[in-house]
Parts: structure tokens; C-alpha cells; sequence
């Protein structure tokens, strides 16, 4: 959300980011807009990245592991 706001002050205009995950449970997650039980110990600030796929602000789509460019989480 932050690089949207930079480049909508460039005056660059982007509709919506996309993440790549290899987790395809946390994106089954992220993309499903109901509740279960099972979601319900997951804290209510970690929702946002939902909220936001269901905005169609951010889209979430699935890559190989061997594919992925960044194998270090913190790069």
C-alpha cells in the first residue's frame, strides 16, 4: 500500500499489486471471504491483506517454490 501511494504521487497509475506466495493454503486464506473456526485464532490486523483482495487492490497468485527469485524471507 505504501508503493501505491509513492507512485500515485508520481503520478503513476497502478490498479493493483501482485503478490507471489508458494503457500497455497495462505492463499486459499487470503482469497476466501468466509470465517471457519479455524481462522478464528488469526489476530484481526493480519485480515487486511484479505480485505484488501477482496477490494480488488491487491491479487494474490500461486508460484512454484523453484521459481521464485527470492529464496531469503527478508529480501
Amino acid at each position: 500500500m505504501w508503493l501505491k501511494k509513492l507512485f500515485k504521487d508520481l503520478d503513476v497509475e497502478v490498479k493493483y499489486f501482485t503478490l507471489f506466495g508458494d503457500n497455497i493454503s495462505s492463499i486459499h486464506l487470503a482469497t476466501n471471504p468466509m470465517f471457519h473456526a479455524r481462522t478464528k485464532h488469526i489476530e484481526i490486523h493480519y485480515h487486511f491483506i484479505r480485505e484488501e483482495v477482496l477490494a480488488k487492490e491487491v491479487n494474490i497468485k500461486y508460484i512454484n517454490t523453484k521459481d521464485q527469485v527470492a529464496f531469503d524471507m527478508m529480501t
